[in-house]
């Protein structure tokens, strides 16, 4: 293929795409309409089956513009990340933007079905929104503790793998929630799920991404590197010599799946914990040998 054919089929390809993208944004925003019309028309389970189909369209269309208009590049050109950090902010910002429009709809029209729906609209947005923006955060561009803390042909002889069951707690609360809807229990049922969606599962999300995506947890000959946390971050760099004790937990899934929680207790009486590491019992043995 010569150069002059490539670029017509890069033009050719970046028009369908742009012509697929359109008439998405376009769909979607027909279906959220649709579906908010259905949920202020209809009564009982109809409407609330409405309700979830406008909780997914409405921010997915604006997401969908948001990605399709939003300036692509800065000046600077694009890093490596950068546009999937993009993208989970502008998906943070369009589930936020979309609750505040429902709350406030909601508040507008307070003691009307539809003023209802659009409030409970907004409140099932917040938690994606949160964990979404937790998540893009969390990813954010920043250096190994390690690459700054290694002297001159000091080596890591070990990194510690974080095990995805620190996500269990909130896959639990996600499931105890829907059961919860779910289930005939009326009244005091939607009052608990609405606890565990809306304190709970933010809670456990963010404290499962914290340890997921942040932990840092390294082995040299010298040195054991610790660091975790996700807004605030903690590190430590203890001399191996100075690791007075590890102990070890795991629970009944832990020891199920491979991975607990790991205690330091250092000679100068300080102690720190990482949480979700695999193996914990071999990187004792390793720390002590």
């Amino acid at each position: 293929m010569t150069e002059a054919e490539g670029k017509v089929a890069r033009s050719n390809e970046n028009t369908w795409w742009d012509w697929l993208g359109r008439w998405l944004n376009i769909a979607l925003a027909i279906g959220a309409f649709i579906a908010l019309a259905g949920t202020l028309i209809l009564w009982g389970e109809g409407a609330f089956e409405f309700l979830l189909a406008f909780v997914i369209l409405f921010p997915a269309s604006l997401i969908s513009g948001l990605m399709r208009w939003w300036p692509r590049r800065s000046a600077e050109g694009v890093r490596s990340g950068l546009g999937w950090r993009r993208r989970l902010y502008i998906s943070a910002g369009g589930l936020a933007f979309a609750a505040l429009v429902c709350l406030l709809a909601g508040i507008a029209w307070f003691g009307t079905a539809p003023g209802t729906m659009l409030l409970v609209a907004g409140t099932m947005l917040l938690p994606p929104a949160v964990i979404l923006a937790l998540l893009a955060f969390s990813l954010r561009e920043r250096g190994r503790l390690a690459d700054q803390m290694l002297t001159e042909h000091e080596e890591i002889i070990y990194q510690a793998e974080i095990h995805w069951g620190v996500f269990i707690p909130t896959i639990l609360v996600l499931t105890a929630t829907l059961i919860l809807v779910l289930a005939p229990l009326g009244a005091i049922g939607f009052s608990l799920a609405t606890i565990l969606y809306l304190i709970v599962l933010p809670g456990t999300a963010a404290q499962a991404l914290s340890v997921f995506l942040n932990t840092e947890l390294e082995l040299t000959e010298d040195k054991l590197i610790a660091a975790t946390g996700l807004v605030a971050r903690t590190t430590r760099v203890v001399e191996r010599s100075h690791v007075q004790a590890v102990g070890v937990y795991q629970g009944m899934l832990g020891k199920l799946l491979g991975f607990g929680r790991l205690s330091f207790i250092c000679r100068d009486g300080t102690s720190f914990k990482a949480r979700g590491v695999v193996d914990p019992e071999g990187l004792r043995q390793l720390i002590h040998r």
